[in-house]
């Protein structure tokens, strides 16, 4: 497990004392880096290996944790 792993399930099994008013620097800043991987291309919430579909957890639990350090917000879509 890397450092970046250890963070991310070590803040979502601490989710519920975590809003964008509590959240630390360490775990702010795994989060993004984690999101920065996906929006890159670079990582994957889920791989085909072996004609199963294997989900990288710690990648699924940064994008819930997204939802709880930052703020939601109304946005413009739609027709």
């Amino acid at each position: 497990m890397n450092e970046l792993e250890k963070i991310i399930n070590e803040a979502f099994e601490n989710r519920a004392e975590i809003s964008p008013a509590t959240v630390s620097d360490e775990v702010r800043n795994a989060v993004k880096e984690s999101i920065n991987l996906l929006d890159s291309g670079k990582a994957r919430v889920a791989d085909k290996a072996s004609g199963e579909w294997v989900v990288n957890q710690w990648l699924k639990k940064a994008v819930l944790l997204s939802f709880r350090i930052n703020e939601n917000r109304v946005m413009d879509g739609g027709a």
